[in-house]
């Protein structure tokens, strides 16, 4: 078992790249990494570009490294990464094994996961790597790193120190991770770090311009018309400060298209001029619907969505509702978005 240091707690404790503490911590994750023979991971629901990225770098380096590793997925993958060498191996089966090590690969709140937090039990130890902001650690060793653009970042800072150089896939995988968590080196998130890291795998041999075009430049017609949908409903409220669509499941059956089509939707609207926030409604089922949230800057919509038993960073967060009606939702979304909004003219 990893034995947490006395700062490890359930209560979010933050850790900050190139301090000796960090240092430390990643020492301590290479150490009980090198030590493991059978290995698993496991990300939040509908796996975006960094949680996946994450997770097949971890596989590809353990294969590099003469070690097993299951990677656990449950849910469809988007168009746009599906192809990532090692997503053929994704599973939501974990092998009836003893497993050493656990990877929990920014899983953000344990509530998230729902009944998969099942499977962290299932190693003699767990690692969870994350970038969310107050994420409390769901671990037996956390490094959690709310000033990192990604997961993949905080993942390479631990396998490039190590002695297997990382193949064109491990490196792939991390990329994908970090530019599309970036949104392709443009969000605030960005990192000096995350330059760098880039920098250092296209100087390996890396070929960026084919990643990009797989993920941006290669959509399925669904996913452009439903896009197109909500930038059609986009609708202005307090004088275009907060802007909001909408997608309802008859969107989705009328076009045969899924939940991973959707994904994205919210970009276009956040390029209107004036807006300080923007608001994505999606029925998943007629009781359940999936509110996402971008700020242009001033107004930190991750403290809205902590209200709703949501979470995620101060420009960008989401949060499910449960047992309630689209109309409903909107109506209790809009109104607290206002507060927020009025807050930053003191009205």
């Amino acid at each position: 078992m990893i034995t947490p240091s006395a700062t490890e707690t359930a209560a979010p404790v933050n850790d900050t790249w190139g301090t000796p503490a960090y240092d430390a911590k990643i020492a301590q994750i290479r150490k009980h990494l090198l030590k493991a023979r059978r290995l698993f991971s496991i990300a939040h629901p509908y796996s975006d570009g960094d949680a996946l990225g994450s997770q097949l770098a971890l596989y590809h380096w353990c294969r590099a490294a003469g070690k097993e590793c299951v990677t656990l997925n449950f849910d469809p993958i988007p168009r746009q990464i599906s192809w990532l060498p090692g997503s053929e191996t994704l599973t939501d089966n974990l092998p009836d094994a003893d497993f050493d090590l656990a990877f929990l690969m920014e899983t953000t709140e344990a509530s998230r996961m729902g009944d998969r937090t099942r499977f962290f039990k299932n190693a003699r130890s767990c690692i969870h790597l994350d970038h969310h902001l107050d994420v409390p650690g769901l671990g037996e060793l956390n490094l959690l790193d709310p000033t990192a653009s990604s997961t993949c970042e905080i993942l390479y800072n631990i396998l490039s120190g190590l002695d297997i150089p990382l193949d064109q896939n491990t490196m792939a995988a991390l990329y994908i991770g970090i530019m599309t968590d970036t949104g392709n080196f443009r969000f605030p998130g960005t990192t000096p770090r995350s330059h760098e890291i880039a920098a250092r795998m296209i100087a390996d041999g890396l070929k960026v311009s084919p990643l990009f075009k797989r993920v941006y430049e290669t959509n399925d017609w669904r996913r452009v018309v439903l896009h197109g949908i909500s930038m059609e409903r986009a609708t202005r409220h307090f004088g275009g400060t907060l802007i909001t669509s909408w997608l309802t499941l008859d969107d989705f059956s009328r076009l045969g298209a899924t939940e991973v089509d959707a994904d994205g939707s919210i970009a276009p609207l956040t390029t209107i001029a004036g807006a300080e926030v923007i608001v994505m409604f999606r029925e998943l089922d007629p009781r359940t619907i999936k509110v996402s949230f971008r700020s242009t800057g001033r107004v930190d919509v991750q403290a809205i969505c902590k209200t709703f038993g949501g979470g995620g960073h101060k420009l960008a967060a989401g949060a499910n509702f449960e047992n309630a009606h689209l109309q409903a939702v909107m109506s209790n979304v809009i109104s607290t978005v206002e507060t927020s909004i009025a807050a930053l003219s003191g009205r």
